[in-house]
């Protein structure tokens, strides 16, 4: 079900175009209260697994969710990784996979498990915590099938100028990128929603990446990018050891620092644009013989306007304002 070479699909790759793809509903819990940032600093941050604590009209917020999915029309099966003692007890369209460590281990679990089942196609993962509209994502998904052949998809949310539109969110972190080349940078919020080619991906080093940027997700990009550079080094130096092993060039590191560290400071200065992120993450993400071979493929972070894509329920007040309570499941 993939594109064919250079980027021309395949007559059963255009399957893709009308078939429901998998998602993977990540349902993990933070083992402590998130670190907020000083914009925050008098919110209430949550813990625990806020899938099943936090109640939506009395129903667990993950229900809500799952619902919310299988009514866009676009995502089947649908997949809820996490802890059996949290979930296992829940009545939904989702099949479980039990899994109960870090972002990046829950991530690698629930990848392996729908490989296994669904070979060859794309897949999708959405964090418990948000709550966009069924029409949204069916539009969302859509705008995906029309971009194909991808590497991998992540869109990006439009942000308000006036931080104070955001409610009990107007302490999330944003960020300034223009939508083209030289163009003026927007506010931006990262979504939580992400569609990928798990063949194309270098999926330990995303694996790691991924952990890294959940513990710091509500950092500054200056805070962050020195944690996660020192988080991922050890990752690549491994793997360009492995590739020595087995006579491939060790370029990993290089490939990938050259790469990130240029993106990461241009994202700090609110310089960057959403084509040269696209590059960048393309080459840090994707492995090297997969752009050989298919060099018209891409990564594509499209500016969208859902807000609920972006507004994850971090603290009390999130909760609250997304018409939720708390219900302890420890």
């Amino acid at each position: 079900m993939l594109p064919a070479r250079n980027g021309r699909k395949s007559f059963e790759g255009l399957k893709v175009m009308t078939e429901r793809m998998p998602i993977i509903v990540l349902g993990g819990s933070d083992r402590k209260p998130v670190s907020l940032p000083e914009r925050g600093r008098d919110e209430h941050p949550l813990s625990g697994y806020k899938g099943a604590d936090i109640r939506i009209h009395g129903r667990p917020l993950v229900l809500e969710l799952i619902r919310r999915l299988a009514a866009a029309g676009c995502f089947g099966p649908i997949y809820l990784a996490g802890p059996r003692a949290a979930y296992g007890a829940l009545r939904s369209d989702a099949e479980l996979i039990p899994t109960d460590g870090g972002f990046g281990d829950n991530i690698r679990v629930s990848m392996e498990a729908v490989r296994l089942r669904h070979p060859g196609t794309h897949v999708a993962f959405i964090t418990c915590d948000v709550l966009p509209k069924p029409e949204s994502l069916a539009l969302l998904v859509a705008e995906w099938r029309r971009s194909l052949p991808l590497d991998m998809w992540f869109p990006l949310v439009r942000a308000p100028e006036r931080r104070e539109k955001l409610g009990a969110s107007a302490w999330k972190p944003a960020y300034r990128i223009a939508e083209s080349e030289g163009g003026e940078p927007v506010a931006v919020l990262p979504g939580h929603l992400v569609v990928v080619d798990p063949d194309a991906m270098r999926l330990p080093f995303i694996y790691r990446l991924f952990d890294l940027g959940y513990r710091t997700r509500n950092r500054p990009i200056d805070q962050r990018r020195p944690v996660m550079v020192r988080g991922v080094l050890f990752e690549l130096l491994f793997q360009d050891l492995l590739h020595l092993f087995s006579l491939r060039a060790p370029s990993l590191t290089w490939g990938v620092l050259s790469a990130g560290l240029p993106a990461g400071r241009a994202l700090r200065d609110g310089k960057a644009s959403r084509q040269t992120l696209e590059r960048a993450v393309r080459r840090m993400f994707v492995k090297s013989r997969h752009r050989r071979r298919y060099p018209n493929r891409r990564i594509l972070l499209p500016v969208v306007d859902d807000l609920a894509l972006a507004l994850d329920i971090d603290t009390e007040e999130e909760a609250r304002a997304a018409g939720g309570e708390m219900q302890s499941t420890a």
